[in-house]
């Protein structure tokens, strides 16, 4: 089977109302009743199972039709079933209206109202605090109303504490969860400090908003134990709720206005008072001053002046005096403390000690100096021994002139006993080594010289 798509099977629900209910007779009370800006009337007709969606165009309009059209009034209507497809809803397109009496819905209000009245629950309203600290809001999470009270609440006060009982606000649970937050109110009022309690929704239709119109939802908030403030609906809209509450807001946000006003109107009050004393000074000090400026050239003032200056040249001298007898206090007291810190000075053991490492030093400078005169006379003494050695020793004798001759077993010759012939003898010179041959005939001796040193 081909399935049907949204604007075909909308269509089809359209073509079979409007020829099913092309003229139909129903009754009802009127409720929600609007004109609009183009003249066309819209509203419902309601029993107490169901309610359909009614319109009367200006076409169909009379001075007739215009007297019936009261919310409460239970009427007549002949018209046609017609259906919306863009949003898929059905209503009564009426041409013809006639009203038989007042509705059932809206006759029980009145007599609700008049209860009221006349049992003293629109009397004795309980004023509201001007500073209060802490408030609870009876609405729902979701409210759009709920919104608009903490937003303002939050721009014109610091340091309220708000408290929040979530309940329905329209429906079949409506009624009993209002009435425990009610209840909830007046057994924790005391303990949690609560100083008002708002009750509250945004707009809607009359249907919507009939929860507040409940007898006993309006005798439970009038006879709670702290100050209410009713704010449901719009400013057109009124309910026995707003009747019994200590004050009934226009709207939610008109709710949050009436409990913050006085705070509002004090923080103006104290700037304006501020400003006010400001200039006030300010008028005054420069008041003040052209007077004391214009005295000061009086003979008052002169007077004033030198009885001053006499003051303070008294004072003058007696902090002179005072100053001079507290040198000589601690002139005084000075002498005797250093006379005490010599006397503790001298039995000091440090100063004792100081003393003994003076004289230590003294003595090891005095040693000190006497080695080192010593050392100087041993390094001359060694000084002469070295020359003397070095003046006997066989290099500066050979300088002089002097030679010295050995065998070749190195021993020295000192007497022609001492070799024999044909020995081989070393003279050494200053320069070198001479080499010879003993002969027994002068003549036949020869020499080598030896290059060695």
């Amino acid at each position: 089977m081909k399935p049907f798509s949204v604007s075909e099977l909308t269509k089809q629900i359209k073509d079979l109302l409007e020829w099913n209910f092309s003229e139909v007779y129903v009754e009802g009370e009127i409720s929600n009743l609007k004109f609009s800006s183009s003249q066309h009337v819209y509203f419902n007709l309601i029993d107490q199972k169901a309610r359909l969606s009614c319109v009367i165009f200006k076409t169909n309009l009379n001075e007739f039709i215009q007297k019936q059209l009261v919310n409460g009034q239970k009427v007549i209507v002949i018209g046609r079933i017609s259906l919306y497809e863009p949003h898929g809803q059905y209503h009564l397109v009426i041409s013809y209206i006639q009203s038989i009496g007042d509705g059932l819905k809206y006759k029980k209000l009145e007599e609700d109202k008049k209860f009221l009245l006349e049992n003293g629950y629109l009397e004795n309203k309980k004023p509201l605090p001007l500073f209060p600290k802490k408030v609870i809001i009876i609405t729902s999470l979701q409210a759009a109303a709920l919104k608009d009270i903490l937003n303002i609440l939050k721009r014109r006060t610091q340091g309220l504490e708000i408290l929040i009982y979530h309940t329905t606000v329209q429906g079949e649970n409506a009624k009993g969860e209002i009435l425990e937050a009610i209840n909830f109110v007046n057994q924790n009022y005391s303990k949690l400090s609560l100083d008002v309690c708002i009750l509250t929704r945004g707009g809607g239709s009359i249907e919507e908003l009939w929860v507040f119109n409940d007898l006993d939802i309006a005798i439970a908030f009038k006879n709670c134990k702290i100050p209410t403030i009713s704010a449901i609906g719009h400013q057109i809209d009124q309910t026995l709720c707003d009747l019994v509450a200590d004050k009934a807001a226009e709207t939610p946000s008109a709710a949050a206005e009436i409990l913050t006003k006085a705070h509002l109107e004090l923080e103006n009050r104290v700037l304006m008072l501020k400003k006010s004393i400001f200039s006030n000074f300010q008028r005054i000090f420069n008041l003040k001053m052209g007077t004391f400026m214009s005295l000061r050239s009086q003979k008052i003032v002169k007077l004033i002046e030198n009885f001053i200056e006499v003051r303070m040249l008294k004072i003058d001298n007696l902090i002179s005096l005072i100053e001079h007898k507290i040198q000589n206090i601690i002139f005084n007291n000075s002498k005797k403390f250093l006379s005490l810190q010599n006397r503790i000075k001298s039995q000091n053991p440090l100063h004792k000690l100081n003393t003994q490492k003076i004289i230590y030093s003294r003595l090891q400078a005095s040693i000190f100096m006497s080695m080192q005169k010593l050392l100087e006379n041993k390094n001359h003494t060694l000084d002469n021994l070295t020359n003397k050695i070095l003046a006997l020793s066989p290099q500066n004798v050979l300088k002089r002139g002097f030679s010295i001759t050995y065998t070749k077993d190195k021993k020295i010759v000192k007497s022609i006993n001492d070799v024999s012939e044909n020995d081989i003898m070393y003279t050494l010179v200053l320069d070198g080594t001479i080499k010879s041959i003993v002969s027994k005939n002068a003549d036949l001796m020869y020499t080598k010289i030896d290059t060695k040193n």
